[in-house]
């Protein structure tokens, strides 16, 4: 999805209305490169004891995959014109945050820089352009980042101490 995003969103289509668009077409197509680097390496593994980062992570794919083209319906913006999940940028990265949320840890810390920037830079937008389901991406990336981190401290710790993992 980041690679799609990257290509044919931001580079084929966006870039027609903001040239800034192949810049961030660039740094989604690395994120993309990124997740096929650490997954190819198995340094991207799933399963978790369920704690708080889980439940927020899957939240964020719930409403990434189901409220997000919702909200879209219901503010008017019919298909196929409205934006959706696996198209645009946000609701990818929405997604891939609860995915690394429910990742186990450590994450490699490179994962998280190209998506927490364009939560910033995307949820800003949803304010200045009024796109309600977008507002969940910029608190997305305020809140799983410190959560990852977090999580991957306490990993590191038990590693140390020679508590189970």
């Amino acid at each position: 999805m980041w690679f799609w995003t990257g290509v044919a969103y931001h580079w084929l289509y966006f870039s027609q209305i903001n040239q800034a668009a192949l810049v961030f077409g660039a740094l989604i197509v690395a994120q993309a490169a990124l997740l096929a680097y650490v997954g190819i390496r198995k340094q991207l593994r799933f399963g978790r004891d369920f704690e708080p980062a889980v439940g927020v992570g899957i939240a964020f794919v719930g409403y990434a995959i189901v409220l997000y083209p919702l909200i879209g319906i219901w503010t008017g913006h019919a298909y196929p014109r409205m934006p959706a999940f696996g198209v645009m940028p946000c609701p990818v990265t929405i997604f891939t945050f609860g995915l690394l949320l429910l990742a186990k840890q450590p994450l490699p810390r490179p994962l998280l820089a190209i998506p927490l920037t364009w939560s910033l830079i995307g949820g800003s937008a949803a304010f200045l352009l009024g796109v309600p389901q977008d507002w969940l991406l910029l608190a997305s990336g305020v809140i799983a980042v410190p959560l990852i981190i977090l999580g991957g401290r306490r990993h590191s710790h038990a590693q140390i101490s020679g508590k189970p993992v």
